[in-house]
């Protein structure tokens, strides 16, 4: 048997230990999918560089200085050139990312679009994941095979604690893009300061003038706060991507092996996120971190609110049908 076919992952962002988990169930599946025929490396930038060659710009997206923005943009722009040019051959993103290249999807960041986690599985497995996939495939250098939690709902974390809606709405809060958050946060009177997680080693918005941010449970550490306010508001979805350059060279046996590793790896990651998530509440007293529920009549009011989100969303989507699609996945 000849030696097995190496395909690079790399680990783009923190917190690491969450992509490279998802790239050793990958690699799992796919050996048995394939036969041992392929071998994935897993790299981290330092190991990229190490091993292969840098690729400019593509270490702004960790070493970031105070003007994040700039710099992540930057850093975000040599990653899909090499992901494009099959420099390297998969990763793992959000998909607030991947919509730099297909808007729409941006779509699963909206606030309570979800009803459960069953939810969310038969939107991300049926038609509406697998149309987002191939129309990125056609727009873009790159094509989806699953979707990952990499850290599950969407809370807010600060140094204070948070106790009603009445009170965040008073807050500016550190988003990572306006529809899972932001644009509600405005219609409820507050304000929102956008900032990436990538850059919270650098730039922590706790530490430079926002009152709370936008976080999940496994990114709490980064966010260096005390507070939780669990308003479970969004999804933090990510994908896994394959460079179309290497996608377009497998056989449609190999191709079907890959979407069959992919999809193995990425039920895996979200049951383990499920995991993490009951462990942190576990934990967190011990961490000294305080978890404060946020109301029924709060969460029915954010809920309502957010529905304007979903309004002013809609002149982004190329689907118009999109968001009704999903809706459509609720079980009533």
């Amino acid at each position: 048997m000849s030696n097995p076919q190496k395909i690079r992952w790399l680990i783009a962002h923190q917190p690491q230990e969450l992509f490279f988990r998802t790239a050793r169930a990958f690699s799992d599946a796919l050996k048995k999918y394939s036969n041992d025929e392929f071998e994935i490396e897993m790299l981290t930038y330092d190991d990229y560089v190490e091993k292969y060659h840098e690729i400019p710009g593509l270490e702004e997206m960790k070493h970031s200085p105070d003007n994040d923005v700039t710099y992540e943009e930057v850093g975000m722009k040599a990653f899909w050139g090499a992901l494009f040019d099959s420099e390297i051959e998969m990763s793992q993103i959000q998909v607030h990312r991947v919509s730099d290249h297909h808007n729409d999807f941006k779509v699963l960041d909206l606030p309570f679009l979800f009803d459960d986690h069953d939810h969310v599985k038969r939107v991300v497995e049926g038609p509406v994941g697998q149309k987002l996939c191939a129309e990125l495939g056609r727009k873009s250098g790159m094509t989806g095979l699953a979707f990952t939690y990499s850290g599950g709902y969407r809370v807010v974390g600060s140094h204070e604690p948070i106790t009603t809606l009445e009170q965040m709405s008073t807050m500016n809060i550190a988003v990572q893009q306006p529809l899972s958050l932001g644009t509600t946060l405005e219609d409820l009177g507050g304000s929102y300061t956008m900032c990436m997680p990538t850059t919270w080693h650098h730039t922590n918005p706790l530490h430079n003038g926002c009152d709370a941010v936008e976080t999940t449970y496994l990114r709490f550490k980064q966010v260096d706060g005390k507070y939780v306010f669990k308003t479970n508001h969004s999804m933090f979805l990510t994908t896994i991507l394959i460079s179309n350059k290497f996608w377009d060279s497998l056989s449609s046996g190999h191709q079907e092996a890959f979407r069959k590793a992919a999809l193995d790896a990425s039920r895996q990651e979200r049951r383990w996120s499920l995991e993490d998530a009951v462990k942190f509440e576990e934990e967190a007293k011990a961490n000294g971190v305080t978890i404060i529920e946020m109301s029924a009549e709060d969460t029915t009011a954010l809920k309502h609110k957010s529905q304007l989100s979903w309004v002013k969303s809609q002149k982004y989507w190329e689907d118009k049908d999109i968001v009704k699609e999903i809706i459509k996945q609720r079980l009533h």
